[in-house]
């Protein structure tokens, strides 16, 4: 297999990959692809309060950066099962 086709088999099964992330106490949930692209955003409507606007946009800037960092750990963890087996694998090897 050539390297653009196992770039693009990599990628379409990353975009396939759900990773879901919940804020503490449960009001936002926030569900990325392996892309890093926001599949969903659920929010309690309990923090639709005015009073509230700065916690709830607080708990969704944490949980889209933890979802981030969920992500990058798939993408890591794929890349190096996809890369292993590929002439690149060798190279892969140098480095760690």
């Amino acid at each position: 297999m050539d390297l653009d086709k196992l770039l693009a088999q990599g990628k379409k099964e990353l975009a396939a990959k759900k990773i879901e992330t919940i804020s503490p106490g449960g009001g936002v949930k926030i569900v990325l692809n392996g892309l890093m692209e926001v599949v969903e955003i659920k929010i309690n409507p309990s923090l639709y309060k005015t009073e509230k606007i700065d916690y709830l946009e607080k708990l969704l800037r944490e949980t889209i950066n933890l979802a981030n960092q969920k992500v990058q750990k798939l993408i890591a963890e794929e890349l190096e099962k996809n890369l292993a087996n590929s002439p690149l694998g060798n190279l892969i090897n140098l480095f760690s």
